[in-house]
């Protein structure tokens, strides 16, 4: 989304204190990947592309809730870990599933950290949210060393394409046929692309999959947790509406298509 559309999503105040002022948005949207088809650890398979050895210094910067910092923990990995992330209320929930790694609040676009600091920089879903994805890029690169590996996990243009449809098509005002962007300003495809600058090697995994989700409740949740839907002067009408669309035809099995993508930076 452009210009006025596309403020909240980078509006760091709003991300910090309105939308991520607690993990609960992230939370329900995280919850409907249980309905995956075929199931995708998404943390877990991006960790593996490194080749990690467990004694490597990592930093997650929008780290979020702690997904990828509970996954290295679970590998018993014991290099010093760093989670970054512009929210304390979303730090907060971090060390709650990741209590021994580290955390501070920051920018992307200005990490506290020194040249070369890291082996791995991890930046999952977060680079749509930077005003300025290429400076927190630059920033990816400053922290890493020779030798080291950036990750950068991102949206496909298909991911979530039903779901997008469905609430183009029940927001009041929106052209037909014109999908919500959800505030991913940045998708995989244009990410490869930015990174390819930046680095001498870009290599990109992908990750499809689809969601069965068995009624209306999951999505009715993530629809909820949404900006989008948020800003609305009628949210419920909205969550209402979005639901009746994507089970219209069949209310007992929503199909929805997943596609993440991992960006592996040298």
């Amino acid at each position: 989304m452009d210009g006025d559309a596309a403020q909240p999503r980078t509006d760091l105040s709003c991300l910090q204190n309105v939308q991520y002022r607690t993990d609960a948005n992230l939370a329900a949207r995280q919850s409907v990947y249980a309905y995956q088809n075929p199931r995708i650890d998404l943390p877990a398979a991006v960790l593996d592309l490194p080749g990690l050895r467990g004694g490597e210094t990592v930093a997650d910067v929008g780290c979020g809730n702690g997904a990828y910092l509970a996954q290295l923990a679970s590998r018993g990995h014991t290099g010093p870990v760093l989670g970054v992330d512009l929210s304390p209320g979303m730090l907060r929930a971090a060390r709650r599933r990741a209590p021994r790694a580290c955390v501070v609040a920051a920018d992307a676009a200005a990490l506290p950290l020194a040249d070369d600091a890291c082996d791995l920089a991890l930046a999952a879903h977060m680079l749509y949210h930077a005003p300025d994805p290429r400076a927190a890029v630059r920033e990816l690169r400053r922290i890493t060393c020779d030798g080291g590996h950036v990750l950068v996990v991102l949206n496909g243009e298909d991911h979530l394409r039903e779901l997008r449809d469905a609430m183009a098509a029940a927001l009041p005002g929106t052209p037909a046929g014109e999908r919500v962007a959800q505030g991913e300003r940045l998708r995989l495809d244009h990410g490869a692309d930015l990174l390819a600058a930046e680095f001498r090697s870009v290599t990109r995994y992908d990750f499809p999959g689809e969601l069965l989700i068995p009624g209306p409740g999951p999505v009715e949740d993530y629809v909820r947790s949404m900006i989008t839907t948020q800003e609305l002067p009628a949210p419920e009408d909205f969550v209402a509406a979005v639901s009746g669309i994507l089970g219209r035809g069949h209310p007992e099995m929503i199909r929805i298509r997943t596609h993440s993508g991992c960006l592996v930076c040298a």
